[in-house]
């Protein structure tokens, strides 16, 4: 039984149907649910990087708002995805990683998978969501 979930997605289409499967764990665990959102760090400019996050909260707001996921478990952080997650996951004492199999966009698809690194660094349980 996991009683707490950490659901990472991307601001995006998928991003919300992978956090439709985390919703639905959850619901079947009665377990805590967090959203986490991962901008990748860039080394283009700071008002670059911001732009990106400024355009990103909005959307990220209105995917976990339709979901009814409260204020207080949604967080949106800058860094390397797999770093950020894990580190969240063992801050939040996180039973389960919910994310999706691939991105289609960022540096990240070119040089790895995300998804591949949190199954090999995560201390819990990951699901992965096939979109």
């Amino acid at each position: 039984m996991y009683k707490t979930i950490l659901c990472a997605i991307e601001a995006s289409k998928e991003g919300r149907f992978v956090l439709s499967r985390a919703v639905e764990l959850s619901s079947q665990h009665e377990s805590k649910l967090i959203v986490l959102n991962v901008l990748p760090y860039s080394f283009l400019p700071k008002d670059y990087q911001r732009e990106l996050k400024e355009d990103a909260i909005p959307k990220f707001e209105e995917i976990v708002s339709d979901f009814g996921i409260s204020k207080k478990n949604r967080i949106l952080k800058v860094g390397k995805p797999y770093e950020v997650i894990c580190k969240e996951a063992e801050k939040r004492s996180v039973d389960l990683i919910v994310l999706g199999t691939h991105s289609k966009k960022g540096i990240s698809s070119l040089i790895g998978s995300t998804a591949n690194s949190i199954v090999n660094y995560a201390h819990c349980d990951v699901t992965l969501v096939r979109i």
